[in-house]
């Protein structure tokens, strides 16, 4: 995303996140946001807020998002937002599990799930129960950890419409404790290896040649 756009994003979340806890909020993009605080001098505050984007038209519903989990990186004091009953349908719950042995990111840790649940679901169309929620953001996630942040991934899960029974993945990049295991793992995932940098080198090599042979 562009600056501009990334500065209409923030200025419509700092509005929505200052009316409650959950609100209704058209952000084309879903995304997760954080700035992380250091709170005393061996201790960081890591806050997070999240959005599910909207669409005019089967508007995907978010059911959980995931932050890396290394065990080195000494993470305490867990923080979901309250249960929100200001929805006139359902109230919308938040949870927090350590999945150890989910290496959704493949770096070889697990995850924290934060999953959000509505009760009763939400019917985007009649006679269709979604799971999670649609239009909706909300902030007020965060945990404590004693390591200085570093730029790492986030996922978060979306049923699809029409019929709400297919899943997407997205990814995103905010800051996540920066353990010792954490920034070997993402340092091995953003380093190739030296084949791979070889084969780079070999197709930058050709990129003149086919640039002449397709331009004759």
């Amino acid at each position: 995303m562009n600056l501009p756009g990334r500065t209409v994003l923030r200025l419509a979340l700092a509005v929505g996140f200052a009316a409650g806890q959950g609100y209704a909020i058209c952000v084309v993009d879903s995304s997760v946001f954080g700035t992380p605080i250091q709170t005393d001098p061996v201790t960081w505050t890591y806050n997070f807020s999240v959005i599910n984007g909207c669409a005019f038209v089967n508007q995907p519903f978010m059911t959980d998002f995931y932050i890396p989990y290394f065990s080195d990186a000494d993470i305490a004091n867990i923080m979901v937002p309250p249960p929100d009953s200001t929805s006139t349908t359902s109230t919308i719950t938040w949870t927090a599990t350590i999945e150890p042995t989910n290496d959704l990111f493949n770096l070889g840790a697990g995850v924290i799930d934060f999953q959000v649940t509505a009760t009763p679901q939400f019917q985007p169309l009649p006679g269709v129960s979604a799971p999670g929620v649609g239009y909706y953001g909300v902030s007020g996630f965060s945990f404590t950890s004693s390591f200085a942040p570093v730029e790492g991934p986030w996922a978060m899960l979306q049923y699809l419409g029409p019929g709400y029974t297919t899943t997407t993945t997205l990814f995103g990049d905010p800051s996540i404790p920066g353990s010792p295991e954490t920034i070997a793992a993402l340092q091995g995932v953003q380093s190739p290896e030296p084949g791979t940098l070889a084969l780079v080198g070999l197709l930058l090599c050709a990129v003149p040649v086919f640039r002449k042979r397709f331009s004759q």
